[in-house]
């Protein structure tokens, strides 16, 4: 038997082993679950310090190659102002990229910032954006 065989880590085989250094690898190789889990750890200050404005960086990564979940969260940084500036309208651009692939989490954020805004804003909004639409895709 030869001694030099490498034993396979059937735990990263079957996409389980998640430890920060290989989930970090694969967010910086570009896998938009990965970016988003990355985002969610910062948001969360798990494994890692809390960290808003990182966490928005690997939110919009994600979101960038249309992973609806990053565009939601993203969306909700912007709506609560946390480690971005408080921006409704970019929120609900994103909420409705997120509704536009069944986020129904984004149709009530679209829906909640029409209640808060000004009628002419909303109308823009509407003009812009859309409504959006029914359903459901998460991580």
């Amino acid at each position: 038997m030869a001694k030099n065989v490498e034993t396979l880590d059937l735990m990263a085989l079957a996409g389980i082993r998640n430890d920060l250094d290989d989930l970090r690898a694969r967010a910086q190789a570009g896998d938009p679950v990965a970016q988003f889990n990355m985002g969610v750890k910062y948001a969360e200050g798990s494994e890692v310090p809390q960290d808003y404005q990182e966490a928005a960086r690997w939110y919009s990564a994600a979101a960038d190659q249309n992973d609806a979940p990053a565009q939601f969260n993203l969306g909700l940084l912007f709506y609560q102002g946390q480690g971005l500036r408080k921006d409704l309208s970019c929120a609900y651009e994103l909420f409705s990229l997120a509704a536009a692939q069944g986020d129904t989490r984004a149709q009530a954020g679209m829906t909640a910032i029409l209640g808060e805004v000004p009628t002419e804003l909303a109308e823009e909004l509407i003009k812009n954006f859309g409504q959006g639409d029914q359903g459901a895709a998460t991580h």
